[in-house]
C-alpha cells in the first residue's frame, strides 16, 4: 500500500529508500521491491528502483516518460527565458524546477516599497529657504531650515522655496551672452509733454512672505514684471523728457519702487522690492538727431540766460557801489560844510583867512611860485641857489624846445 501526503518540496528520497516526494508537493510512500510499473510488465528481481526496469526512467504513476517536442533553433531559448522568468517570479520561493534559482518575496518587495513611499516625506531645508506644505491641497504649515518629517503623498506635498536669495528682472530689454537687445512694446513709454522716451530698467526683489508668494499670486515672478512696467509707465507719465533724462533719474527710480511696493502689497504678493535701478532713458534711435537738436538749443538759450544774467548782477552792482560812494561823498561834503559854517560863525575873519589860503593853495599847487604874505611881519629867508638847482633842469629843455 501506498500513502500520500501533500508537502511543498521537490523530489527527495528517503534515507531507508521507501519512499519518494513529487515537485507537486506529494509524497509517495511504496518499498523499492515493488514490481509494478502503473500498468508496465512486472520484471522481478532486486536492486531494481520503484520505476521498474527496461526502456528508461518512468513516473511514479507508471507512465513513460513525455516526450519533448523538438525545438528549433530559436524556439528552445525563448522557451527556457520565458520558464526562467516564470519561476523567478513565481509566489514564494523554491529550489524545484529546471532552473533551481529561488524566486521574490512579495511580502519583502511591498515592504520595501511602503519604506521608499514613508521615506519620501523626510525632506531638507537649506538655510534661507522655506518649506511650504499642504495637505489634501490646502495650506498647513511653514517650516524653517533642518530636517523635516511630513506625510508622504498623496495626503501632503511640499514645496521649497529661496526666500533670502536676491531675484532681479529686466524691463526694455533683454539681456543674452552680455549683450543687450531692446524690446521696443516695453521699453518706449510716452512722457508728459507728449515725447517718446526709451527707458530701460531692473528690478531687485525677495521674497518677504512665504505663504502669499506661493498661493496669493498665480506667478508672481510674472506679476513683479508687469507691476514693475505699469508703475514706470505712471511715473513716466507724469514728468517731462528733458528732466527724465537729465536731473530726475533718481526720483524716478524712487517713486516706481514706492509705487510697485504699495500694489504688490495690495495684491498680497509677499514680494519686497529692493532697488529699482534706471539703466536708460533717452529718445528714440529713429528721432535722437532731431531731439539732440532741440536739446542743444535748449542748452544755447539756458547759457545765454545765463551769461545775461551775469552781466545784469555786474552792472547792478557797480551802479549800487556808486550811488554808495557818492552818498558817502556828499554826505562827508554835507558835514564838512556845517562845520566849517560853525566854525565861520565862531570867528568870521580867521574863517575868512583859512578860506582863502586853502583855496589859493589848491589854485597854486601845481604854479612854480612863492607868495609872501607882508602882514605877517616876518623877515623871508629865501633859498635862491636851490629854487635855481630845483629849477635849472628845466630850462634846457624849455632851449630846446625853442
Amino acid at each position: 500500500m501506498s500513502h500520500i501526503s501533500a508537502r511543498t518540496e521537490g523530489f527527495k528520497p528517503a534515507k531507508n529508500g521507501a519512499h519518494l516526494r513529487t515537485d507537486g508537493g506529494i509524497e509517495v510512500l511504496m518499498p523499492w521491491n515493488d514490481q509494478s510499473g502503473g500498468g508496465g510488465q512486472n520484471q522481478g528481481g532486486g536492486g531494481q528502483g520503484p520505476w521498474g526496469s527496461g526502456g528508461g526512467p518512468r513516473r511514479p504513476w507508471g507512465q513513460p516518460p513525455r516526450q519533448q517536442p523538438p525545438r528549433g533553433p530559436q524556439g528552445g531559448d525563448l522557451e527556457d527565458l520565458l520558464r526562467q522568468w516564470r519561476e523567478r517570479f513565481r509566489f514564494g520561493g523554491g529550489s524545484g524546477g529546471s532552473g533551481g534559482g529561488r524566486g521574490f518575496s512579495w511580502p519583502l518587495i511591498a515592504g520595501i516599497l511602503v519604506i521608499g513611499w514613508l521615506g519620501t516625506g523626510v525632506y531638507i531645508v537649506d538655510e534661507g529657504e522655506r518649506g511650504v506644505i499642504t495637505r489634501f491641497g490646502d495650506f498647513n504649515r511653514v517650516t524653517g531650515p533642518g530636517i523635516h518629517v511630513q506625510l508622504p503623498p498623496p495626503f501632503e506635498a511640499r514645496q521649497v522655496i529661496n526666500v533670502t536669495g536676491q531675484r532681479t528682472t529686466e524691463i526694455g530689454l533683454v539681456t543674452r551672452n552680455n549683450q543687450s537687445t531692446d524690446v521696443p512694446d516695453e521699453s518706449l513709454m510716452i512722457t508728459g509733454d507728449r515725447n517718446i522716451v526709451e527707458v530701460h530698467f531692473r528690478i531687485y526683489y525677495n521674497i518677504k512672505e512665504v505663504s502669499d508668494f506661493a498661493f496669493q499670486v498665480r506667478e508672481p515672478d510674472n506679476a513683479v514684471r508687469q507691476v514693475a512696467e505699469s508703475a514706470m509707465r505712471e511715473v513716466i507719465g507724469r514728468r517731462q523728457l528733458e528732466p527724465i533724462i537729465t536731473t530726475e533719474r533718481g526720483a524716478v527710480e524712487q517713486d516706481v519702487e514706492t509705487l510697485m511696493q504699495q500694489v504688490l502689497d495690495e495684491y498680497q504678493s509677499g514680494v519686497q522690492v529692493l532697488q529699482v535701478e534706471l539703466l536708460r532713458a533717452a529718445a528714440p534711435a529713429a528721432v535722437i538727431e532731431a531731439f539732440n537738436d532741440v536739446v542743444n538749443a535748449g542748452q544755447d538759450a539756458e547759457t545765454a540766460r545765463n551769461n545775461a544774467e551775469r552781466e545784469t548782477s555786474r552792472i547792478v552792482n557797480e551802479a549800487q557801489a556808486y550811488r554808495e560812494r557818492v552818498v558817502r561823498e556828499a554826505t562827508g561834503e554835507a558835514q564838512r560844510f556845517i562845520a566849517v559854517h560853525n566854525e565861520y560863525r565862531q570867528a568870521p575873519q580867521v574863517t575868512r583867512d583859512r578860506l582863502y589860503l586853502e583855496t589859493m593853495e589848491r589854485v597854486y599847487r601845481n604854479g612854480n611860485l612863492v607868495i609872501l604874505d607882508s602882514r605877517s611881519g616876518a623877515v623871508p629867508y629865501l633859498p635862491l641857489d636851490g629854487m635855481v638847482r630845483r629849477n635849472a633842469p628845466t630850462q634846457p629843455q624849455a632851449e630846446g624846445a625853442r
